[in-house]
C-alpha cells in the first residue's frame, strides 16, 4: 500500500524530488542571480571585429533579440520556473497515486467535459498582462528558451512507461475566432508537430464534440506529463467577460490545473475581467502570480537607467567606437520611446543603421535625433508622445489600451483627485490634460484611503516585483556578467 505523499517526511519528500525522471533533464534555478544570468542574452558582446560596415548592416536586426533582465522579467520568470518545476513534481511517476492517476483518466475519454470529476488539488496559474510590446511574451519565450520542450525516456516499468515522448511545456497562440474549439486544434496540432504524432487525425473528426475533446487534450497532456501550459496573447475580443466564451475558457484553464498541470495566460488587461471577476478563480490562476508588464514611467529609476539604457540601449554596439557620453542620455531615451521596450530596441536598431550608413564611427546625439526623425519611427510618433508625456486624455485614440489600467499605474502613488470615485479610484478624465504631471498629482496625500493604498482592485496594475533587482543584486550580476565576458574573450 502506497503512501500518501503530504504523510511523507519532508527528507522523504526531498529525495523524491531530487529523483524524479520528469525533471532530472531539465535545469533548476533556485538562486535568483543564476536565472538572472541565464536569462540575459546579448549577441553583441564579442563585437564585429574586421567585418565592414556594409556586411554590418545585416546584424541590426539582432537588437531585438538582446535580452536585458528587469524586475519584472525576472519575477515573471521565476513564476513560470516554479509552476513548472511544481507542476513535475506533483506529477512524479515515482508516486504510484500519480501512475494511477494517468490511467484512471482514461475511463474519461469520450466523456464530456462537465461529467468529469475535480480533484482535490490544483496545479498552479500566472497571469502576464500588458498590451504588446512591454516584454511579456518576450519574457515567455527566453525562459522557454532555457528548458527543453521534449525530452525522450527509455523504457522503466518503475515509472510506468514503456517509452515516453515527454512534453515539458506547451505553448498556443488563442485562436482569432475566439473559439474553444479553435484554441484546441491549435494545442492538438501543435502537439503533433513538437511530438510527431497525429492527434488531431485521431481526434479531429465526426462525433468528437468541443466538450470531448477538452477531455481529449487534458489526457494526451496527462500522458506525456507536461507541466506548463502557456496561453499566448489573449485578446479582449477572445476572454473578455462580454464574451460568450469567458467563463468556458477560465473553466477549461481550471480542469487544466485541476489535471496538476502549471497554466500561464498572457494578454491585454481588457481580457481578464472574467477571471478577476471570481475570487477562488482568480487564487488559482495567480498562483504563481500576475506580473503587468507597461511602459516605464520613472527615468531616475535603476530600472531605467541600468536596466534599459545601459543594459539595452548602450550594449547594442555594431560602430567602430562606443557611443559619445550624451549629457541627459536616460532622458532623451525616455522622450524618444516613451519608455516602451519594444521602442527602444526599434530606435536603437535604426540608429545603428544609420550610423552604419552614412559611415559614422559612433553613436552621437545628432545621430539618435536623427533617426528619432525616420520613417521607421514616425508611424509610432504619436503613441511615444503619449506616454512620454503621460497624456490621459489622448490614450482613448486607441481602442486596444486598457485606458483606465493605464492611469491608475501613472497615478500609483499618487495623490487621489478630488473627483475620485469609489475605492479612492481616479475618475476616466484627468483634471487637467495639458498638464497631467502637476505639482498636484506628484505629491502624496495624507488622505489616501486605505483601499487605495492596500492589494490591487480589478484590472490595476500591480508593482511588488522591485525587490528583484535591488542595488546590490545588480552589481553582483553585472559583476558576474563582465567576468563571463572576459573569461570568453581570452
Amino acid at each position: 500500500m502506497s503512501i500518501p505523499t503530504e504523510q511523507l517526511s519532508l527528507l522523504t519528500r526531498l529525495e523524491l524530488i531530487e529523483r524524479n525522471p520528469l525533471t532530472r533533464s531539465l535545469q533548476r534555478y533556485d538562486d535568483d542571480l543564476d536565472l538572472a544570468k541565464a536569462l540575459r542574452r546579448n549577441p553583441f558582446a564579442g563585437g564585429a571585429p574586421g567585418v565592414c560596415y556594409s556586411r554590418r548592416l545585416q546584424l541590426v536586426d539582432e537588437v531585438v533579440s538582446l535580452v536585458s533582465v528587469t524586475p519584472t522579467m525576472l519575477a515573471g520568470a521565476r513564476g513560470l520556473h516554479n509552476a513548472l518545476f511544481s507542476s513535475l513534481d506533483r506529477q512524479n511517476p515515482l508516486n504510484p497515486n500519480n501512475r494511477r492517476r494517468v490511467f484512471a483518466f482514461f475511463e474519461s475519454v469520450g466523456k464530456p467535459l462537465k461529467d468529469l470529476p475535480w480533484a482535490p488539488e490544483f496545479g498552479g496559474g500566472l497571469v502576464f498582462a500588458g498590451w504588446t510590446g512591454n516584454g511579456k511574451s518576450r519574457t515567455v519565450e527566453r525562459f522557454l528558451e532555457l528548458v527543453p520542450q521534449v525530452v525522450i525516456h527509455e523504457a522503466n516499468p518503475e515509472y510506468g512507461w514503456t517509452t515516453l515522448r515527454q512534453l515539458v511545456w506547451l505553448k498556443v497562440h488563442m485562436p482569432s475566432d475566439g473559439s474553444r474549439g479553435g484554441l484546441l486544434v491549435e494545442m492538438l496540432k501543435q502537439i503533433d508537430k513538437v511530438l510527431e504524432t497525429d492527434y488531431a487525425k485521431q481526434y479531429l473528426g465526426k462525433g468528437w464534440t468541443v466538450e470531448k475533446l477538452l477531455v481529449v487534450v487534458i489526457y494526451i497532456l496527462l500522458v506525456h506529463r507536461c507541466g506548463l501550459v502557456v496561453i499566448e496573447e489573449c485578446q479582449d475580443r477572445n476572454l473578455a467577460a462580454t464574451s460568450r466564451f469567458g467563463t468556458e475558457f477560465v473553466q477549461f484553464f481550471l480542469r487544466l490545473l485541476n489535471a496538476g498541470m502549471g497554466v500561464a495566460v498572457l494578454g491585454n488587461p481588457l481580457a481578464f475581467d472574467e477571471l478577476t471577476g471570481s475570487a477562488q478563480t482568480e487564487a488559482r490562476l495567480t498562483e504563481y502570480g500576475w506580473f503587468d508588464f507597461m511602459p516605464i514611467t520613472d527615468v531616475s529609476s535603476e530600472e531605467w537607467s541600468v536596466d534599459v539604457v545601459n543594459g539595452v540601449w548602450k550594449a547594442a554596439q555594431l560602430l567602430d567606437d562606443r557611443d559619445d557620453e550624451v549629457e541627459g542620455i536616460a532622458q532623451l531615451i525616455f522622450d524618444k520611446t516613451g519608455g516602451v521596450l519594444r521602442y527602444v530596441a526599434r530606435l536603437r536598431r535604426v540608429t545603428l543603421a544609420l550610423g552604419l550608413r552614412t559611415g559614422a564611427r559612433r553613436v552621437t546625439k545628432d545621430l539618435i535625433l536623427s533617426a528619432a526623425e525616420s520613417p521607421e519611427m514616425h508611424g509610432v510618433q504619436r503613441q511615444i508622445g503619449v506616454f512620454a508625456e503621460r497624456d490621459l486624455a489622448a490614450l482613448a485614440n486607441w481602442g486596444d489600451l486598457p485606458t483606465a489600467w493605464i492611469q491608475r499605474a501613472w497615478l500609483a502613488g499618487d495623490s487621489v483627485p478630488e473627483d475620485a470615485g469609489a475605492g479612492g479610484q481616479p475618475s476616466a478624465q484627468p483634471k487637467s490634460t495639458a498638464s497631467p504631471l502637476s505639482e498636484s498629482t506628484k505629491k502624496p496625500s495624507p488622505s489616501r484611503s486605505k483601499k487605495a493604498r492596500e492589494g490591487r482592485n480589478k484590472g490595476t496594475p500591480t508593482g511588488g516585483v522591485a525587490g528583484y533587482l535591488g542595488d546590490d543584486f545588480r552589481a553582483k550580476l553585472l559583476a558576474e556578467l563582465e567576468n563571463h565576458a572576459a573569461l570568453a574573450g581570452r
